[in-house]
């Protein structure tokens, strides 16, 4: 028997060398398209792949999402209802968003963007306040967002944390869905940053309700997923003035196109979905360890939960 790998974005020739070099030498590790033998296949990793070919490998037993969201998964309707899904959960991601997001507190923190217009001005100012105040808000607490939230607090900064079941966190003022709406928690903070797993319940989620129980002159970093932003309502927030800075990592629509407006907003940082990148090496172990316990009726280490979505 086999596993398939089926990644559309991204050279995956690592990740097949890995892998195979921790399995038994009768298990391939097959590339698609060339997947020559579909009914040998038990396990498929993927990302980005083409909807319903999940339903060409009729002996299928797991799916395993080749980093933390499974959101791809769900919305494919050719996923067969019997199988296990499974995600990459590996140190290497929450360091790279643990830096990610940091990069862009301390940015917004210390006004970076005040100095590069100033620069570009020939003009020699400081601002005032030096530093912004910032109370820190965020949204989703698992196994990216509670390290976060967590670091920032550790650096001193005021940390309030969103979560969908009570969370206890050293530093951090965790609230949960049961206790406070997501408007609500808003109100508490002025940066607001978004690591929630992306659900029904969640999509669209970052909205104008949320942005106007804001203070005006807050700030957003969006680092999940591009359908938890309602994109037309932080445009109308930032004329509004309650959202003055944003960060935006993840897009409804992936690449983002050249007509986009978000281009043309000085105040918004794009980046193209590189805050977290999964380490091939590392998923290698991970798949291959799951593959093991497949053969031996055990569930993968990162069971995903059919009913929650993640």
């Amino acid at each position: 028997m086999s596993i398939g790998i089926i990644v559309t974005d991204r050279d995956v020739s690592i990740l097949k060398q890995k892998t195979e070099a921790l399995l038994p030498s009768e298990t391939p590790v097959w590339v698609y398209p060339d997947i020559p033998a579909p009914t040998e296949v038990e396990m498929v990793v993927v990302w980005r792949h083409p909807d319903g070919i999940l339903k060409t490998f009729p002996n299928l037993k797991l799916v395993c999402s080749l980093g933390a969201g499974v959101e791809q998964l769900f919305d494919d309707p050719g996923l067969p209802p019997s199988v296990a899904i499974s995600r990459i959960v590996d140190e290497a991601l929450s360091i790279s968003m643990r830096n990610y997001v940091l990069m862009a507190v301390l940015n917004i923190h210390k006004q970076l963007r005040f100095y590069q217009h100033n620069q570009r001005e020939l003009r020699w100012s400081k601002p005032d306040p030096l530093e912004i105040p910032l109370r820190i808000g965020v949204l989703g607490l698992g196994e990216l967002g509670g390290p976060i939230a967590q670091n920032l607090a550790s650096l001193g900064f005021a940390v309030w944390g969103y979560s969908q079941t009570p969370r206890n966190i050293e530093g951090v003022h965790c609230l949960h869905a049961g206790s406070i709406s997501p408007s609500n928690f808003a109100s508490k903070v002025n940066l607001l940053i978004c690591l929630l797993p992306h659900t029904k319940a969640t999509e669209g989620i970052l909205n104008l309700e949320v942005f106007r129980n804001m203070p005006k002159g807050s700030f957003l970093i969006n680092v999940a997923r591009g359908a938890h932003l309602k994109e037309e309502d932080l445009l109308l927030a930032m004329k509004e003035g309650y959202i003055r800075e944003a960060w935006l990592d993840v897009f409804r629509e992936e690449p983002l196109p050249p007509s986009h407006p978000f281009w043309l907003y000085d105040r918004i940082t794009i980046t193209p979905h590189v805050a977290s990148i999964t380490n091939q090496e590392n998923a290698a172990r991970i798949i291959a360890e799951d593959y093991r316990r497949l053969k031996e009726g055990k569930p993968p280490l990162f069971e995903v939960n059919r009913e929650k979505g993640y």
